[in-house]
């Protein structure tokens, strides 16, 4: 009876001891849940902020429309559409330097923007960033302007930024899109100096460099210092001063101490007095020993670097003196082992590819030269590597096929005709087909 009556109370004590130690559980979880939360929303507010500052830094320009004369409206030219083609002439400058089709609208290097881009309708990052930065004083500055005719010439003023409004001119017969172009030059000036001054280098215009440079170097503003000291060493090596390209390389090194800005641009340097300096054959050796390690400083990890795509670059500069060297085992090794967002030129995928033939890969091969071939199928050579490919496997009917491909290209070089096929040591068993004898009299009935 005593032990009956105990139970209960005990079972009490027990029940009220569990809920105890449930409550504090509670407590103790609802204490670090919210240290968490209080850390989440801490962490968003600092990646916010330095999200600001990037902004705050930028230069952004919000294209407004051209008026036009109603002669221009007439030939299809309104205020719309000169815009834009300002902008896709732009792109097309961009295009013809860093290929891949690559747009400046909108990117982070174009620093342009449409002003219908930005809505106020709910939340809006980039709507309450704006506001914001307007508050901070942030100045938005456009590009803009007016188009007036003459009876002896066409007038463009653009205004480039909120301080420089730059007028252009053309004769009235020329077409209209010399302006366009006028325009779009002067625009890039302001807004992409770095790739202004490599698309004159291009064009081996050494007195446009030397102009776009002077007024760089006036209005430091426009570029970063990073991106400021490895123009310098490009413009200095455009003239082959050795000298002063050494000076900003190393001035660049004192500025930012270990990192790969310094490797990179005494790679261009040692890369250059390679190609043209009348040095013996061991000093050009040397300078291209030197080339090398420095451009692999820069695309090996480890070391900081400003800016994101450094290591890509030297990868791509690298894979394209491998194969001007003839060094395709160095050029495999590149590409195995490093990570290649940019795909190489077509040429590169063709030198890979035999040096996959080589090893007996002929699967990596085949990948090699079927983007080649996506790159620049109308050179008939990349058809006559991969005839080669399929030959060597002793795929016959197939190297035929593709013989046949690049005998009617449109682009190839002297050893691509059914002239050179005849003797070329290498279609020997092919010489015996049907079919080979018939495609070499077609080329020549």
């Amino acid at each position: 009876m005593e032990r009956n009556a105990i139970s209960p109370t005990t079972g009490r004590v027990r029940s009220f001891l569990k809920s105890l130690q449930q409550l504090a559980w509670f407590e103790l979880f609802e204490k670090w849940f919210g240290v968490g939360v209080k850390l989440l929303w801490l962490s968003l507010f600092i990646a916010f902020c330095i999200y600001l500052r990037k902004e705050y830094k930028k230069t952004i320009y919000y294209v407004q429309d051209f008026r036009v004369p109603p002669a221009w409206v007439e030939q299809g030219y309104s205020g719309e559409v000169v815009k834009q083609a300002i902008l896709d002439e732009i792109d097309a400058i961009m295009d013809s330097i860093y290929g891949m089709n690559r747009s400046m609208v909108g990117s982070n290097d174009d620093n342009t923007e449409f002003l219908n881009e930005l809505s106020v309708e709910g939340f809006n990052l980039r709507a309450v960033t704006k506001s914001i930065l307007a508050l901070l004083g942030k100045q938005d500055k456009t590009i803009g302007g007016y188009i007036t005719l003459s009876d002896s010439s066409q007038h463009v003023s653009i205004q480039v930024s909120d301080q420089i409004t730059q007028p252009l001119a053309i004769s009235r017969h020329e077409p209209a899109q010399n302006l366009i172009h006028k325009a779009a030059l002067e625009i890039m000036k302001v807004r992409s100096p770095k790739a202004l001054i490599t698309y004159y280098m291009i064009k081996k215009d050494s007195v446009m460099v030397d102009k776009v440079y002077t007024y760089l170097k006036k209005h430091r503003e426009l570029m970063t210092d990073y991106y400021f000291y490895m123009t310098s060493v490009a413009v200095a090596l455009n003239s082959l001063n050795y000298e002063e390209a050494f000076a900003w390389s190393d001035s660049a090194a004192r500025q930012f101490p270990n990192d790969k800005l310094a490797y990179y641009t005494r790679a261009e340097i040692y890369m250059t007095l390679g190609s043209h300096s009348k040095a013996d054959s061991a000093t050009t050796r040397k300078y291209k020993q030197l080339f090398v390690e420095n451009m692999r400083k820069v695309s090996e990890p480890g070391l900081p670097s400003q800016a994101d795509n450094m290591a890509q670059t030297a990868n791509f500069y690298l894979a394209g003196f491998y194969a001007r060297e003839n060094d395709v085992e160095s050029l495999i090794h590149l590409v195995e082992h490093n990570p290649i967002e940019t795909r190489l030129s077509a040429p590169i995928y063709n030198i890979l590819a035999y040096g996959y033939m080589a090893r007996r890969d002929f699967k990596k091969a085949e990948e090699a030269l079927r983007i080649a071939i996506s790159q620049a199928g109308q050179v008939g050579d990349y058809w006559d590597s991969l005839a080669e490919l399929h030959s060597l496997q002793g795929r016959d009917s197939l190297a035929v096929v593709y013989l046949g491909k690049a005998l009617k290209s449109p682009q190839k070089s002297e050893g691509v005709s059914a002239q050179a096929y005849q003797a070329d040591a290498r279609w020997q068993r092919l010489r015996k087909r049907v079919d080979f004898q018939q495609l070499l009299k077609q080329q020549h009935p």
